[in-house]
C-alpha cells in the first residue's frame, strides 16, 4: 500500500504539525502513540520527518489544575513552562519505544526575522535530520511576549516547512479537512477532497471553532496552507483525531489537499516573503505597482506615494497599492524618514534631499518578492 496519496508522488521532508486538542484531549495517550508510531515509520521508510507539536501550555494547565487558558501572558509562561518537560517526556517514551531519537527546538519569531538565526536553524534542523533524529518544535512560550510570538503553531509550522523546503506540511486537527458547510452543524455538509488555491471563497468557508485549550481554528490553518502553497509546498489539513497520521496522508476522504503554485521559490525569497512580520510599509502609485508586478523591476522613490511605520534600513516592508491590498514585500535600502522625505522623487534628486547614499534603488529586484 503506498504511503502517500497519488498527488503526492515523492516526498522525502515531512511536516507535520499537531494541535493541543489531540495532546490532551480524553484519550490524547493513545493519540499520540499512534502519532510516534506513524512518524516512526514515516522515518525507516527514508522520510525525514519533522513535528511541530502545539500542547506545553495545556499540560502545564493541567498540571496546576486550570480548566481554562490564563489569558495573562505570565501565567501563559509558566504554564508553558511546566507543561513542555511533561509533553516531551510523553514523546520521548513513545519514541524510545520506536528506537527513535528526538530533538527539541522551542522558537519565536526572532530566530527567523534574524537571517543569521535563521541560517543557523536551518543547518541544526538539517544536522539533526541527518543524524537519524525527529525534531519536535513548539513556539517557545515561556519567553515569547506579543512581539515575537506566532500566535498559532499553524503559521509556526509553515514557517518550518518553508525553511527546510519540505515536500508537503500535514496539518492535523479534529476534523477531516474542509467541507462546504460546518460538518459538526451541517448533516449535509460535504468534504472537498482538494483546493486548488485559497481564495477568499475558500477563506470564507472556515468556521473557527476557539475553546478554552487552543487558540487556532479552521482560518489559521487555511492561512498556513496559503503561505506554503504560495511557496509551491502542497498542504493537507486531515484529522489526526480519530484517524492515523498514514490515514490522513494517503486517504482523500480523510483529509484536504491544497495544490501548490507551479514553482517553488528559492530559499532566499521565502525568507524575504514570509518570515517574521514587515516592520512597515509604503505605499506606490498604479505605475509603480506595473513596473513591480508585471515588469519586474526595482522599487524606484519617484513611484512612492506613502510610507507608514518606522523601519530602518533593511528592514523587510510591504509595498502595497492605492487599495491597500499587499504588491510585494521586500528589504528597503532607506529609513522610514528618509523615504518621508524622498518620496515622488527622482532619483537624480535623492542625494540633493539627503546627500551621499549607497542606493538609487528603494527596494532592488534581488530584494523584493511579488505577492499579488
Amino acid at each position: 500500500m503506498p504511503l502517500f496519496r497519488r498527488e503526492l508522488a515523492s516526498v522525502k521532508t515531512l511536516v507535520v504539525k499537531t494541535g493541543s486538542r489531540i495532546l490532551t484531549a480524553a484519550g490524547h495517550e493513545e493519540r499520540v502513540r499512534r502519532l510516534v508510531d506513524d512518524l516512526s515509520a514515516l522515518r525507516n521508510s527514508g522520510v525525514r520527518v519533522i513535528l511541530v507539536s502545539s500542547g506545553a501550555i495545556a499540560h502545564g494547565m493541567k498540571a496546576l489544575g486550570l480548566a481554562k487558558r490564563p489569558a495573562e501572558i505570565p501565567m501563559q509562561q509558566a504554564c508553558a513552562a511546566i507543561g513542555q518537560n511533561r509533553l516531551m517526556g510523553i514523546y520521548q517514551d513513545f519514541f524510545e519505544g520506536n528506537g527513535v531519537v528526538i530533538g527539541q527546538v522551542l522558537l519565536t519569531w526572532d530566530d527567523l526575522r534574524s537571517k543569521k538565526r535563521y541560517l543557523n536553524l536551518r543547518n541544526t534542523l538539517f544536522q539533526l535530520l541527518d543524524c537519524g533524529a525527529v525534531p519536535i518544535i513548539n513556539e517557545n512560550d515561556s519567553v515569547g511576549v506579543e512581539e515575537i510570538q506566532f500566535g498559532n503553531n499553524d503559521a509556526l509550522g509553515a514557517q518550518i516547512a518553508l525553511l527546510t523546503n519540505a515536500d508537503v506540511y500535514v496539518n492535523l486537527t479534529d476534523v477531516g479537512g474542509l467541507y462546504d458547510k460546518n460538518p459538526r452543524t451541517e448533516k449535509g455538509a460535504k468534504h472537498i477532497p482538494v483546493v486548488k488555491s485559497v481564495s477568499s471563497g475558500i477563506q470564507g468557508m472556515a468556521a473557527d471553532k476557539r475553546n478554552d485549550i487552543s487558540v487556532g481554528g479552521m482560518s489559521t490553518k487555511l492561512k498556513a496552507a496559503q503561505v506554503v502553497t504560495k511557496a509551491g509546498i502542497p498542504a493537507l489539513i486531515g484529522d489526526g483525531f480519530d484517524q492515523r497520521l498514514l490515514t490522513v496522508l494517503r486517504d482523500e476522504s480523510r483529509a484536504t489537499l491544497f495544490l501548490p503554485s507551479e514553482n517553488k521559490m528559492p530559499s532566499r525569497q521565502r525568507w524575504i516573503a514570509f518570515s517574521g512580520q514587515p516592520a512597515g510599509a509604503v505605499i506606490v502609485d498604479d505605475g509603480a505597482r506595473k513596473a513591480i508586478a508585471e515588469k519586474g523591476k526595482s522599487l524606484l522613490a519617484a513611484g512612492i506615494t506613502g510610507v507608514r511605520g518606522h523601519f530602518r534600513a533593511g528592514d523587510t516592508v510591504d509595498i502595497v497599492d492605492a487599495g491597500d491590498n499587499v504588491v510585494a514585500r521586500g528589504l528597503v535600502n532607506f529609513t522610514a524618514e528618509e523615504l518621508g522625505i524622498i518620496k515622488g522623487c527622482k532619483t537624480t534628486e535623492i542625494s540633493q534631499k539627503l546627500g551621499a547614499i549607497k542606493f538609487n534603488e528603494v527596494i532592488l529586484r534581488d530584494n523584493l518578492v511579488t505577492l499579488a
